[in-house]
């Protein structure tokens, strides 16, 4: 833990620098903790959800390695954000006025679209949701979510497609009800077949989150051209499943960068090859932080409706965040997440314009530990009038204390108010009002 003594305004915080952990990560994508839980299972509760369950392992190892859980939270959709989406398109609110608005002779169909769509009647019917380039299927997620929001939202999934291999795990043990529903490689799927499984129902809504890395600004931009056989160009495997199952509505997630400059005219290619299909298409750029999720990640949504289905959509309007990131963080976590303390010094001294002493304490980098030691030095600049004694003077002093520090946090752990009888009678009340986070302080 490194200690800044600040001679400036006479403060004294700590700091430990850290990554954030996978459960945190889950988090910020909008995944909930019961789902979490499942999502970190051990080997044994795998087995439990999944009899041909064949982890890596001991028993009591995590089924999906941390590793992994990154790369699949990072690959995936926020859940906030798509269940705005889907409270959008099934249970719409009839649209604003717009002021001045007249219709025409020269309207086009998008112009002219019903307020609400013809099926809105039927929404107690269960939907069938279809998702490829479904990752742990976060799609799904918000169709749960949206059912807490509605209890008389019903829905089933009737297929999903991955190849990832450590996705497909993590999507079988969220849901396991689906796994038999695996497609498989979207460009070996045989749509016909999928649509002689569903026995006549239609598909209420198809998801496609096609990958990114060829148009992503961190990628080569490689483009998404049809027929170029990158992984984005993936995208246009989707209108065969369209062609044959006609599905009511199709929604589409990718990077901001799909409506850029560069990337905008083969993004408008696809909306033509829609049109063409007998789809009305919206799109637009939603960020996370507007929809309860703080995390500032701007994506393009486009919502597709079927002609016969169509209607005005209108995505979801952005909300005040009330969610910290404060709030997603856990109250303690391992120590293989902090940097190095020298690593940690280095980057402070090096971005620092106070007039501060930095002091590096071997203690474990939790709140309750920064406080103890935030009220130690309190009492000690008190006792020795150190804020008047300069930097070099507190650093030959406080070096000096070290071992007496190291043996008061053992009697500190021991039993907190020990050390108003072995350090400073008061000790245990000023500690407390430490630990105490005032809202100005978050």
């Amino acid at each position: 833990m490194i200690t800044k003594l600040n001679f400036t305004d006479r403060t004294i915080k700590s700091y430990a620098i850290r990554k954030l952990t996978p459960k945190e990560c889950f988090r910020l994508m909008g995944v909930r903790d019961n789902v979490i839980g499942t999502m970190q299972s051990s080997n044994a509760q795998a087995a439990e959800r999944l009899p041909d369950w064949k982890g890596k392992g001991k028993p009591e190892d995590m089924a999906i390695s941390a590793s992994q859980q990154y790369k699949q939270a990072g690959n995936s959709i926020v859940v906030d954000v798509l269940a705005h989406i889907y409270e959008q398109l099934f249970y719409p609110a009839p649209p604003k006025p717009r002021p001045g608005e007249q219709l025409s002779l020269f309207d086009d169909l998008e112009d002219t679209l019903p307020d609400l769509p013809t099926t809105a009647a039927n929404k107690n019917e269960e939907k069938i949701f279809l998702t490829t380039f479904s990752g742990y299927d976060s799609q799904l997620m918000a169709a749960d979510v949206l059912r807490e929001w509605h209890p008389d939202f019903r829905w089933t999934c009737k297929g999903w497609s991955d190849i990832d291999k450590y996705a497909c795990q993590m999507h079988n043990l969220v849901f396991p009800q689906f796994a038999d529903c695996a497609l498989g490689d979207i460009t070996k799927i045989d749509w016909h077949a999928v649509k002689r499984s569903l026995q006549g129902r239609e598909v209420d809504l198809f998801t496609y989150s096609s990958p990114c890395q060829d148009i992503s600004q961190a990628g080569k931009q490689m483009g998404l051209q049809e027929g170029s056989d990158t992984r984005s160009a993936l995208l246009w495997r989707v209108a065969d499943a369209v062609e044959v199952l006609r599905p009511k509505y199709l929604l589409q997630e990718n990077v901001a960068a799909l409506v850029s400059q560069k990337f905008m005219p083969d993004f408008q290619k696809w909306l033509d090859k829609l049109s063409s299909l007998g789809y009305v298409s919206r799109w637009a750029r939603l960020n996370a932080k507007n929809y309860g999720v703080p995390q500032n990640r701007d994506r393009v949504f486009c919502l597709s409706m079927r002609r016969d289905v169509a209607f005005d959509y209108q995505f979801p309007e952005p909300f005040e965040l009330l969610t910290r990131l404060e709030d997603v963080l856990e109250e303690e976590v391992s120590g293989r997440y902090f940097l190095k303390d020298d690593a940690v010094s280095k980057f402070l001294k090096a971005n620092d314009s106070d007039n501060a002493l930095f002091m590096q304490f071997d203690l474990p980098p939790t709140h309750e530990a920064a406080m103890f030691l935030k009220t130690v030095l309190q009492i000690f600049m008190e006792r020795h009038d150190g804020w008047n004694k300069g930097i070099e003077w507190n650093e030959k002093v406080i070096n000096g204390h070290r071992p007496a520090i190291a043996l008061l946090y053992e009697m500190f752990k021991e039993n907190p108010k020990k050390l108003d009888a072995e350090y400073w009678r008061g000790f245990y009340e000023m500690f407390k009002e430490n630990m105490e986070r005032k809202k100005d302080e978050k």
